[in-house]
This record gives structure tokens, sequence and C-alpha cells, in this order.
């Protein structure tokens, strides 16, 4: 499985697995899936009722793109509620993270749904297969050219990205991945609290998060070196001194940020 190498601000390089294409290949399968058992699931419904027919009217072309809708959103939606992931990445155990390692933002989301053309256009294609009209084999050959180019750059490129994924800056990587940014920091820290380090604030949340993944990192697989590194930088940007043990202090750390940032 290839990896990738995020460098932190804090200079501590964070390894992630990419998704392999495969994976990706069976995630985007599942999805189209789901799509279709959507589209025969509504026609047997409309049929139920007898509102099926398509007669050109305002009114059906309304129902049309009403029902098209959710197939349109399918992956936007799904991903940004789902911090990166549709039903078939969730089940294939893979999800969609910006080039810094946290969540893609919104935007991000949606330029990679923009970008999603082939996808579009096969799942399209794949429901208009059956009627055989002429019509439809340009959409046919172009949605195949768009398909192959998106599985080359994800075969050629060193990050695996589709051309979505260059523009909108993601990846796909494996959630067996332990180093993600955007783990949460919080911490239950009780009302009488006192702050130690109040120079703390001056860090950035990606300067929290990447402190509360390697901390929590550090209390399943300690590691004294790891840790003194980690302090020495931490107390380095905040221009503090302490005699507190590496872990401790990693540890007040979070603490302090959890209990300025809830004030």
């Amino acid at each position: 499985m290839s990896q990738i190498k995020i460098s932190t601000s804090l200079n501590i390089d964070l390894e992630f697995d990419l998704a392999p294409f495969h994976k990706r290949f069976f995630a985007w399968l599942v999805d189209v899936i789901i799509l279709v058992f959507y589209v025969i699931i509504i026609n047997k419904v409309l049929s139920w009722f007898k509102i099926l027919e398509y007669d050109g009217t305002a009114n059906s072309q309304w129902l049309s793109l009403i029902l098209f809708l959710p197939i349109a959103m399918y992956p936007v939606v799904l991903e940004y509620t789902m911090k990166g992931q549709t039903i078939g990445k969730k089940l294939l155990q893979i999800r969609v993270i910006n080039e810094t390692g946290g969540d893609a933002t919104i935007s991000q989301y949606l330029l990679r749904w923009l970008l999603r053309i082939a996808d579009f256009m096969m799942i399209i294609m794949i429901l208009l297969l059956a009627m055989l009209r002429m019509q439809y084999i340009f959409m046919m050959l172009f949605t195949f050219a768009l398909a192959v180019t998106d599985v080359m750059c994800v075969i050629l490129t060193a990050k695996s990205q589709r051309l979505g994924d260059m523009a909108a800056g993601t990846i796909l990587i494996s959630t067996k991945t332990k180093n993600i940014l955007n783990e949460t920091v919080f911490m239950d820290v009780e009302e009488t609290y006192q702050v130690s380090y109040p120079e703390v604030m001056k860090l950035s949340d990606r300067d929290l998060n990447t402190i509360n993944t390697i901390y929590n990192n550090l209390n399943k697989k300690p590691d004294y070196a790891l840790a003194n590194n980690i302090a020495f930088k931490i107390q380095s940007v905040l221009n503090i001194t302490t005699k507190q043990e590496a872990t401790d202090f990693i540890e007040t750390v979070l603490k302090d940020y959890n209990f300025l940032s809830t004030r």
C-alpha cells in the first residue's frame, strides 16, 4: 500500500496510507449500485401512483429534476456530512481528506463534485444503456474518455489523485491511518482548573490537532524521545520553560487550550 508523508507546522511528518485503486473502484461501484436501486425504487413507486409518464410539460420536467437531485447531490452531501465518506467509501474503509491531513472543506467537496463529470455521466450511461439509442453513443465515448483519464491520473500521480482531487487539493486515504488531524482536541476540564500556560492560545487549530494526535499516539505507544522532541518544539514556539515531564507538559497544554477556548 502506497504511503504519503505530510509535514506539520511543528516539523513532524505524519504518514498516511493512500487508498488503493481497487478500494476506490469498489467504493464507486457500491455507490453506483445504490443510485441505480434508487432509480428502480422511484420508478416502481411512481408507477404505482400512475404518475410516471413523461409528457414534456413543465410539471413533468420539474418532477424529473426533483427525482434526479438525490443522484446528483449524493456524493457531495454524504462526503460533507460523513466527514469525507460516502456509503461506498465507508464500507471500503477509505475517506477524503485535504492535503494538509485534516478534514476537507465544503468548498473542496464542492470542487471535487463539480469535476466528477465522468462519474455522473457513467451513472446516466448505465441507466440509459438498456434503451440502446444511437444518440447516446457519443455520451458513452465521452464518458469512457473521462473515466480513463481519471484512472490514469490515479495510477500515475504521486498522491493517487484524480482530476477532481488535484483541483480541490484532496487525497483519498485508508481510514486505518491513525494520524488524521481532525481528531477532536476536546478534554473534560474541571471548572476550578488553573491554567499553566496561557501562551497556548498563540497556537493554531492545526497545531493543536497535531499535538493532540501525537499525544493520543503516545498514550497508546509511549515514545519518550518523540515526547521530548514535541515538548521542546512547543516550548520553543511559545517561548516558555518548564520542569514538567514531556508527556505531562503536552497534556497540560491541551488542557489549557480546552479551558481557555471554552471561556
